[in-house]
C-alpha cells in the first residue's frame, strides 16, 4: 500500500513523512511525496522514498494526505479518484471536498505544531468510513502523537481552537507572566528562567492527571499558601479569558468553513 504527502516539505507534511519512516509505520519504498519547492534535504538520509508531482502521486497512491495551505487547493492534477484522502486543511470542509471528488473516501484531521516531536493530539472526522479506513486513518496519524475519532466538524472545529492551537496559549500565559516579572524589576533572565520553570518544566507534572485537577488544586489551596492565594485571585478571570478564547477561536474555525 502507498502513501502519498501532497506538501511534503511543509511542516507538518515533513512531519509527518518523517515520523512515519522513524516509527516503522511505512516502508520509504512505499512512501510517495511531493512538494512545489524541490527541496528535499529533510529526506536525504531515506533514498528510497519516491518523488512524484501530484498527478503522479494520484494515480500510484492508494492513501493520499493533503498537507497544503488552503489557499493554495485545489491543485492542479489532483484527482483522486476513489482513493482514500486524509486533508489537514483548515475552509475546506467535508461538503467542499466531496462536491469537489465525490468518489474519494474524505477525512479531516487537525495536527498540531508538537507533530514534529510525536507529541501532537490529532482529532479527524470522516464520513462513511468502513473499519479498514477508520484503522488505516489512525495508524498514518498516530505516527504524530495521539489520534481520535470526533463526532463531526462542529467538534472539529472546537478541537482546532483547543488543541489545535498547541503552544500558543502557553506562550501567552508565559508572555504575561514574563512581562510581569520584569515591571517587577527583576533581571531578565532570572525572569526567563522562573516563567520557563512554571510553563515549561512544571507541565509535565500534569500528563496524565487529567482527571484529577480538581483534587490537586485543592491541595494547593489547603496549605492557604502564597500560591492558594494566587488561585483564588486569579481563578475567575483566568477561566473567562479562556472561555473568551475558545469561543472567539472556535467561531473563526467555524467561519472558515463558510
Amino acid at each position: 500500500m502507498k502513501l502519498g504527502i501532497i506538501g511534503a516539505s511543509g511542516w507538518l507534511g515533513q512531519a509527518l513523512g518523517l515520523r512515519v519512516i522513524s516509527q516503522g509505520l511505512w516502508n520509504e519504498g512505499d512512501l510517495v511525496l511531493c512538494n512545489r519547492s524541490g527541496n528535499r534535504g529533510a529526506y536525504a538520509a531515506h533514498p528510497k522514498v519516491v518523488w512524484a508531482d501530484v498527478a503522479g502521486l494520484c494515480a500510484v497512491c492508494d492513501v493520499i494526505v493533503l498537507a497544503v495551505r488552503p489557499e493554495d487547493f485545489p491543485l492542479e492534477g489532483f484527482d483522486p479518484q476513489g482513493k482514500l484522502v486524509v486533508s489537514f486543511m483548515t475552509v475546506w470542509t467535508l461538503a467542499k471536498l466531496q462536491s469537489l471528488y465525490p468518489n474519494a473516501r474524505i477525512v479531516r484531521a487537525m495536527p498540531n505544531g508538537a507533530a514534529p516531536m510525536g507529541t501532537s493530539y490529532t482529532p479527524w472526522v470522516g464520513a462513511g468510513l468502513g473499519a479498514q479506513d477508520q484503522g488505516l486513518v489512525a495508524r498514518i496519524l498516530s505516527a504524530m502523537g495521539g489520534q481520535d475519532a470526533v463526532q463531526g466538524e462542529d467538534q472539529l472545529d472546537y478541537l482546532a481552537a483547543l488543541s489545535g492551537s498547541g503552544s500558543a496559549y502557553p506562550a501567552l500565559m508565559a508572555q504575561a507572566m514574563l512581562a510581569d516579572a520584569l515591571a517587577r524589576g527583576l533581571p531578565e533572565a532570572v525572569a526567563r528562567a522562573a516563567v520557563e520553570a512554571v510553563v515549561c518544566g512544571s507541565a509535565g507534572f500534569l500528563a496524565g492527571k487529567m482527571g484529577e485537577l480538581e483534587a490537586l488544586l485543592t491541595t494547593y489551596r489547603s496549605y492557604k499558601g502564597v500560591t492558594a492565594a494566587g488561585l483564588d485571585a486569579g481563578e475567575s478571570g483566568l477561566r473567562q479569558a479562556i472561555t473568551a478564547a475558545l469561543a472567539a477561536a472556535t467561531a473563526k474555525a467555524k467561519a472558515l468553513g463558510q
